[in-house]
């Protein structure tokens, strides 16, 4: 049974009507139409919000997102070197990168059936993954791996080895580097799910979905919820039987300061909590230096650090879906679902994608580059500038 606390109910109830008058008295006589906002997208954000009960988009399972850290050093040993690291230090999951180098020495020592994998170099590195794991005492069912090929033949043959996927990824940072909104991003990435389930006859395991997240944090939250939506909606309308989408998450690069670097980090902490709580299943963390070249061990451990912390001491993992009812998410949310899906009919009706503005991909950061810039960079946290 509740328990009532003494005076709680001594206090009025807070009806819309009160706040407004509150907000009045604040301005003094202004318009309140000052303290509303749009984003890129156009959509209007409002200075008031009451409570809304939206449809929940939980992820598959309660439990803590995976902290990814990319494997990306050009060197086999120092990339193993660097997995190792990582691994023993909190990570829990690694994201391959194509950079020629030799994957079994990458992969050496590494425990494949403890970690979540992603590849991201495309069919020659899926290829490569699929070979190592072949000459290894391994079962591939056992593995979560996420392969982000792109021929249906290579498909056909990863599953006949026993891998599970996803084996196709609808990666949206892509479009967002090119400066998509996040309506244009989040209806590009439904359009390659969409595609991938036509090109395997409705199989919902083939493939997942990848999202930019930038400092915005709170549109990083609705963004990652409205994506789970809009493949809810698809399944819907195609009369399947609903599976949470695997969904993966990465900082933005657009927003990434190469003056300052360090404020990188905050960025990095507000699109990670954006991203964690609208409901990412795996994470990457940029770190603070790779805009500036090859991050050093620093860096890398400061990006794993960022996550760590937000899961393990501030344990934002521990409520599911814990925007859901709150009437600014929730309306942002459905917003973006609405945006997304006319741009995604439109995509389906022309084959094309929108036309995006260069602009949003061209916009710096501000602080640290624009304003309040150091009289006297310090010294990058880098192995190597290119």
């Amino acid at each position: 049974m509740g328990t009532s606390i003494a005076g709680m109910s001594d206090f009025p109830e807070a009806a819309l009507d009160m706040w407004r008058a509150r907000v009045a008295a604040i301005l003094k006589g202004e318009s309140a139409e000052k303290l509303a906002s749009r984003t890129a997208d156009g959509i209007r954000i409002e200075p008031l919000h009451q409570q809304i009960n939206g449809a929940r988009a939980e992820r598959a399972t309660h439990a803590p997102w995976t902290v990814m850290q990319r494997v990306d050093h050009t060197d086999s040993v120092k990339a193993n070197a660097q997995a190792l690291d990582d691994l023993e230090n909190g990570a829990g999951g690694l994201c391959i990168i194509d950079n020629d180098a030799e994957v079994g020495r990458v992969l050496q020592g590494v425990a494949l059936h403890a970690i979540h994998t992603r590849l991201e170099g495309g069919d020659g590195l899926a290829k490569a993954f699929a070979a190592y794991v072949e000459k290894q005492p391994i079962d591939p069912a056992r593995l979560s791996v996420s392969f982000g090929a792109s021929d249906a033949t290579l498909v056909k043959v990863l599953a006949a080895q026993g891998f599970a996927g996803p084996f196709l990824e609808a990666d949206g940072r892509m479009f967002h580097e090119k400066g998509a909104t996040e309506a244009q991003e989040l209806a590009c990435v439904l359009s390659g799910l969409v595609a991938a389930l036509r090109k395997f006859e409705g199989n919902l395991g083939i493939a997942g979905a990848t999202l930019a997240a930038n400092q915005d944090m709170f549109l990083t939250l609705a963004k990652f919820r409205a994506i789970r939506l809009l493949w809810a909606r698809v399944l819907e309308a195609s009369g399947m039987a609903h599976q949470p989408l695997r969904l993966h998450g990465e900082t933005s690069r657009r927003m990434m300061a190469r003056l300052d670097p360090h404020t990188n980090i905050l960025r990095a902490t507000a699109a990670v909590f954006g991203a964690g709580l609208g409901g990412a299943d795996t994470f990457t963390v940029l770190p603070f230096s790779v805009a500036q070249g090859l991050p050093n061990a620093f860096a890398r451990r400061m990006a794993r650090n960022t996550q760590l912390i937000l899961l393990e001491e501030s344990q934002l993992w521990r409520v599911a879906d814990p925007a859901s009812g709150s009437g600014y998410v929730e309306s942002l949310t459905q917003d973006l679902c609405e945006r997304a899906w006319a741009i995604f009919q439109g995509i389906e009706k022309t084959g094309k994608p929108p036309e995006f503005e260069s602009s949003n991909a061209s916009s710096n950061p501000i602080i640290g580059t624009k304003t309040h810039q150091l009289p006297k960079e310090f010294e990058a946290a880098v192995e190597s500038i290119p």
